[in-house]
């Protein structure tokens, strides 16, 4: 008799296990998805080789950190500055969204600070002959803004080239961070 319910006891903790394996496979392959940074465009957030984990079920909002498939074809990681029926533009190191400054608490930092000139050089958004964010789509920057591909020169992306949205950097050990 004991013998048949350690056994049942051995076999409910193997099909609780099993179920937690899947769970975990399921969410690894599907929701939380590791991914390397590389290039230097969302410097010093981000630096190449960084190891981060973005979600694919997140909602975005102003400052994430994306991921997507750049009009190169290119998976980058960059920061969405402008949400749909937003205007966007730069004055002297400014940022202006619908005409009202907006700070960057992210740019705040010495290796951008000691720098000589101006970080983000002045534009405004134009996007098909508008000044808007389309709907469905996304205003994006790196934060290394001297030496970004983005949003200023291929415009707004579609919300359906975002893979998913950075939430925690794990690599290297000593920067682990949550976003």
């Amino acid at each position: 008799m004991q013998k048949c319910l350690e056994r049942s006891r051995r076999l409910r903790i193997g099909r609780v296990l099993f179920g937690i394996a899947l769970i975990l496979v399921f969410l690894r392959l599907y929701i939380f998805i590791p991914t390397d940074v590389t290039g230097i465009s969302m410097y010093p957030t981000l630096n190449p080789n960084d190891r981060v984990v973005m979600s694919t079920v997140s909602s975005i909002d102003r400052f994430d950190i994306v991921v997507f498939t750049d009009p190169m074809n290119k998976t980058v990681v960059k920061r969405v500055i402008g949400l749909p029926g937003d205007s966007v533009r730069y004055e002297q190191d400014k940022l202006y969204i619908n005409n009202k400054v907006v700070k960057e608490p992210f740019l705040n930092r010495s290796e951008i600070s000691d720098e000589p000139g101006l970080w983000t050089s002045n534009f405004t958004m134009i996007n098909d002959n508008a000044n808007e964010v389309p709907d469905g789509h996304y205003f994006v920057m790196g934060d290394n803004r001297r030496y970004s591909y983005d949003s200023r020169f291929y415009g707004s992306i579609s919300s359906e080239e975002v893979l998913g949205e950075i939430i925690m950097m794990y690599y290297p050990s000593e920067k682990i961070k949550f976003y």
